[in-house]
């Protein structure tokens, strides 16, 4: 079984605007009050900017990058504070298309205690929709996006200064789950920890 389908509205894959939606992204983050809202080392809006910057550094997809910055409409199960309820998704769908929403869906619906667990495992994965409450086994490349935006929100949050060391619980998750990201993603980590 898969998440619930987005609805099948707005611009999403190769050929819609990327810049075009990247500022829509933000003006809907800003409309949203995401400047105001408290997170470590700032606020969110500078949390989702400095995860959608790593994942471009890594070289991952326009789509995996804008939903990174997208990451946290609707709230995660590490943060509560939501700018969009997620059964609104045709909002998102509308505004950044039906590829970037799926992945801001999957990435807020992860039920974490159920799901972290079996990422550092082989086989698949029992992926845990805290939203529609159900579970299913979302596709390769769909849990490496996850993934990938998984390693860039925590590494954004952990935030090692140059010189600092990575602090140990990051240095965990990312041994843990790092065999399921792309390569751009794991060589980008790689480089920012052994720089940290």
């Amino acid at each position: 079984m898969s998440p619930p389908p987005a609805p099948n509205v707005g611009t999403s894959g190769p050929t819609a605007d990327v810049e075009l939606i990247r500022r829509r992204i933000v003006s809907f983050l800003c409309d949203r009050g995401a400047q105001a809202i408290p997170h470590p080392h700032g606020t969110l809006f500078e949390h989702l900017l400095g995860t959608e910057q790593l994942l471009r550094a890594w070289g991952c997809s326009d789509t995996v990058a804008l939903g990174g910055l997208a990451h946290a409409v609707y709230g995660t199960d590490g943060f509560k504070p939501h700018l969009l309820e997620w059964s609104a998704r045709h909002e998102l769908v509308e505004l950044a298309g039906a590829e970037v929403e799926a992945i801001v869906y999957l990435y807020a619906s992860c039920d974490r205690t159920a799901v972290y667990p079996q990422l550092g495992k082989d086989g698949p994965v029992a992926f845990r929709d805290r939203f529609a409450d159900r579970t299913f086994e979302p596709s390769a490349s769909a849990l490496q996006d996850f993934v990938d935006l998984t390693l860039a929100n925590e590494i954004e949050i952990a935030a090692p200064a140059s010189g600092d060391p990575a602090p140990p619980w990051l240095l965990d998750l990312v041994d843990q789950i790092q065999a399921r990201a792309s390569a751009a993603a794991r060589l980008g980590v790689g480089a920012l920890l052994e720089a940290g």
